[in-house]
């Protein structure tokens, strides 16, 4: 996910948050666990927000500091409503890449599979004539 936040583009992959981080983010929001630090996110919660602020500096490679010190010049509603739009953001991409790939898949339905008979019928293999004056299934035709 692309954060822009604080004059630069952050990136954030809220799955490869290592277990240290993961423990430190729930011991200081509190959080039950990190679903719940998301659901804390969600709802706008101060502590929620600091330790996504923490975790962004974390990915970035930056020395941080305690989770619980982001700074004098933090603005925690300005990261949230930078969080919410990359997230919209992101879920219209996807939705926009599910939709081109459903209308590729339409305009392309791929090979057709060979026909094969049906289970019980005279079909003749590929390349055996009929006799003449026979409908192929070994029944005389008779014109008219």
């Amino acid at each position: 996910m692309k954060i822009d936040f604080d004059g630069r583009m952050w990136d954030l992959d809220i799955l490869d948050i290592p277990v240290g981080q993961c423990e430190a983010v729930e011991k200081y929001v509190p959080a039950k666990g990190m679903g719940d630090w998301y659901n804390q996110l969600d709802a706008g919660n101060t502590k929620a927000v600091i330790a996504l602020w923490w975790v962004l500096r974390k990915q970035a490679g930056e020395e941080t500091g305690p989770i619980s010190q982001p700074g004098d010049g933090f603005r925690p509603v300005r990261l949230l409503f930078a969080f919410n739009a990359a997230g919209r953001a992101e879920a219209a991409a996807e939705a926009e890449a599910a939709e081109a790939a459903e209308l590729a898949a339409e305009q392309d339905p791929g090979p057709t599979p060979p026909r094969t008979p049906a289970r019980g019928s005279r079909a003749k293999p590929p390349g055996t004539a009929t006799a003449a004056g026979t409908g192929g299934g070994g029944e005389p035709h008779l014109p008219g």
